[in-house]
């Protein structure tokens, strides 16, 4: 990725093993967040970083302390147990 930062709008870190939604984050890739964010900084670039995985309000926070400003959240914000704006509110108001 280094090679290519420079000719990027946007860089997506996923967080889950891709294939099918509302599978549990995994942890351990916060660490490679924060040193994409860091690539991106360090070179003064304004490049989008994404996640996209098991974001839900008990995730969403971690994610954006390591340096994501764009969340992709899926089985958080389409369920059963609330509409889709109180959903999003919900990890918005997660956010500190």
């Amino acid at each position: 990725m280094e090679e290519i930062l420079d000719e990027l709008d946007q860089v997506l870190v996923m967080t889950v093993n891709p294939g099918f939604g509302g599978q549990a984050f995994i942890e351990s890739v916060v660490p490679k967040i924060a040193r994409m964010r860091a690539l991106l900084d360090e070179r003064g670039l304004k490049t989008d970083l994404q996640v996209d995985g098991g974001i839900s309000v008990t995730t969403a926070n971690t994610v954006v302390q390591a340096g994501a400003n764009v969340l992709v959240a899926g089985s958080a914000v389409y369920n059963k147990d609330s509409t889709v704006a109180e959903s999003i509110k919900r990890i918005r108001d997660s956010i500190r």
